[in-house]
């Protein structure tokens, strides 16, 4: 009786990519529906990037990201970004990205239409035009286009102050500000928590301990004590202004896609 072979990771990538392109129609629309099967069977998979460079998609469904028991914001991310409400489904997370993102972690949504979203805070960067773009050619970060919370409502720098103001979008932003702070509270708890190991731990080092065995804990101490996080600054209205290609040149730089 033959048996399956496992499948090398590359063949593994492979069978998840063609699962996900799968789900494109011909008029190159997603069919959403399939989309948590394939995560929840794919689950914590890591596909490679092309850029940028040593980055990796990791399947996920929004309950394994930062967001996750926060159901109000995939609702905000397909009503108070883009030009027009769009269903959208998470497929991922790329995890430790240099970005504002909350935990530094960037959070990959496939829409309706096919393109390939990344929340960024309470920015919507376009990253690629399709599953395969992605997959083929990586994720272009900031994006090729941006939203940012309620610009879909933008006409003039009034209206889009009235419509910030209006009670959904303030209900939208309150329950991300609970949700952050909530999540600042867990890892406050979770460094006094070592704190305290650290210090029994010193209160009964052993004489005969060497000195570097003796600093370790301290500079574990002094690295808690440090460690601390500013609030997200608010972001006034402002016409979007494209970047210097001084700028551009460094982004890429840093990215390793230059």
């Amino acid at each position: 009786m033959m048996r399956d072979t496992p499948l090398s990771t590359e063949n593994k990538w492979d069978h998840v990519k063609s699962e996900f392109l799968d789900t494109y129609t011909n008029a190159g629309f997603v069919d959403l529906a399939k989309i948590p099967k394939i995560v929840k069977s794919h689950c914590s998979t890591r596909i490679p990037l092309v850029k940028p460079k040593s980055y990796s998609l990791r399947v996920c469904g929004q309950e394994d990201t930062v967001y996750a028991g926060n159901e109000d914001e995939l609702e905000a991310w397909k009503d108070f970004y883009l030009p027009k409400r769009m269903e959208m489904e998470v497929i991922g997370a790329i995890d430790d990205f240099p970005c504002e993102a909350f935990g530094l972690q960037l959070v990959l949504l496939l829409c309706e239409d096919g393109n390939i979203y990344a929340h960024e805070d309470e920015v919507l960067h376009l990253v690629a035009r399709s599953l395969k773009e992605l997959f083929s050619s990586g994720m272009t970060f900031p994006g090729i286009e941006t939203f940012q919370l309620g610009e879909c409502f933008e006409y003039t720098e009034e209206e889009y102050n009235k419509i910030m103001e209006s009670s959904e979008v303030k209900e939208v932003k309150e329950e991300h500000r609970k949700f952050r702070e909530y999540l600042d509270l867990e890892l406050l708890q979770a460094l006094t928590d070592f704190k305290k190991q650290i210090k029994a731990e010193l209160s009964t080092a052993s004489d005969v301990q060497t000195e570097e065995e003796r600093i370790r804990p301290m500079e574990a101490l002094m690295c808690c004590d440090d460690v601390h996080q500013n609030p997200m600054p608010v972001v006034p209205w402002k016409q979007q202004t494209k970047p210097t290609h001084h700028q551009e040149q460094e982004h890429a730089s840093f990215l390793g896609t230059s």
